[in-house]
């Protein structure tokens, strides 16, 4: 059984969850797709660095990030300078990116895939940025570097939107798409339909490790622009960026259009929405009532997609309650595929 030895750039709470997941099922799906993972090194610019080449103990990992502590006191080697030097330096066959979202630049995830596979390890990310703003160079330099380039945990945490189309839709064209894919702005329409505060669900979500970093992104629309994007770019072929969107987040939502909506058989909540017009895709974000029914109007932090083909008809897909679990998970489906392609 060959090792797979594993870097992460990023050890917030997805980072976290997958580590710790990482020694027992995690680890066990790994080992019986052929390989034995090994966290050989972390980057982040909270903890500090730490690279290990035998191993790092993520259990100890863990209850440093935990206690506010330097990662630094596990490094073996010389000093790591900076995420780029960690880059160059750590000995992986894949690094796994999961840096806080930049929805008006996608840096510096975008510098962090490039360095990575230009030194031929595969890359696994779960940054919405290098999807929406720079695909088509990375799948590019993928290809010449002959390694994988995936992220299916950029939309919808782990539920197979990506695979699906490239395993399951051969030969059918997507035409357009439209979800609820901002678990926040959902939660927190709901408690409002519920009758509860705004603010009191938004820290209900950052409770929860579904809100971004920056809780604005999610309120103001940018994270569903940029998953807009990234659904875009690598369903249908586009090259849309976040800029581009034509945007309204959730703040100018009042608790009575949001109860008026519920009283007359539909709920709020932000929609993204991608359609070829002429030669471009078009992506928009915006509150939406969504008539009760539709797979979109889910309650609670649910998630839905739909896609519109031309084989197909329209294929729907709905998660239920997301959490880092599922974020987490993707990973692992990714790695899977690094371990099939013989990593």
């Amino acid at each position: 059984m060959r090792p797979l030895r594993i870097a992460l750039v990023g050890f917030g709470n997805v980072g976290r969850r997958f580590a710790s997941l990482l020694g027992g099922d995690y680890g066990r799906v790994l080992r019986g797709a052929g390989v034995r993972p090994r966290l050989t090194g972390i980057a982040t610019a909270r903890h500090g660095f730490a690279i290990r080449a035998r191993g790092l103990d993520a259990k100890a990992c863990l209850a440093l990030a935990r206690k506010g502590r330097s990662l630094g006191v596990l490094h073996q080697g010389p000093p790591v300078a900076s995420a780029a030097d960690f880059i160059r330096r750590v000995p992986a066959d894949v690094l796994i990116e999961l840096t806080p979202l930049d929805p008006r630049r996608g840096e510096p995830a975008i510098s962090h895939v490039r360095l990575a596979l230009g030194r031929g390890l595969h890359v696994v990310t779960a940054n919405k940025g290098p999807v929406a703003f720079a695909l088509r160079p990375l799948q590019s330099l993928a290809r010449r570097r002959r390694r994988l380039f995936l992220h299916e945990g950029v939309v919808m945490d782990g539920t197979p939107v990506f695979n699906l189309a490239r395993r399951c839709l051969p030969g059918a064209r997507i035409l357009g798409f439209r979800g609820t894919l901002n678990s926040t702005t959902s939660h927190i329409l709901s408690r409002m339909e519920e009758g509860g505060s705004a603010a009191e669900a938004l820290r209900e979500a950052q409770a929860a490790g579904i809100a971004e970093a920056d809780p604005t992104l999610d309120l103001e629309g940018w994270d569903a622009a940029v998953k807009g994007c990234a659904l875009a770019n690598a369903l249908m072929g586009a090259s849309v960026r976040p800029a581009q969107v034509r945007r309204r987040g959730i703040g100018g939502v009042t608790a009575e259009e949001v109860r008026a909506a519920a009283a007359e058989g539909s709920r709020m909540r932000l929609v993204v929405r991608g359609a070829w017009s002429g030669r471009s895709v078009r992506v928009a974000v915006g509150p939406e009532r969504v008539p009760l029914g539709d797979p979109l109007s889910g309650p609670g932090a649910d998630a839905a997609l739909v896609l519109e083909t031309d084989l197909m008809g329209e294929i729907g897909l709905v998660e239920r309650g997301g959490t880092v679990d599922q974020t987490a998970y993707a990973l692992l489906s990714d790695l899977v595929a690094v371990a099939e392609a013989g990593a």
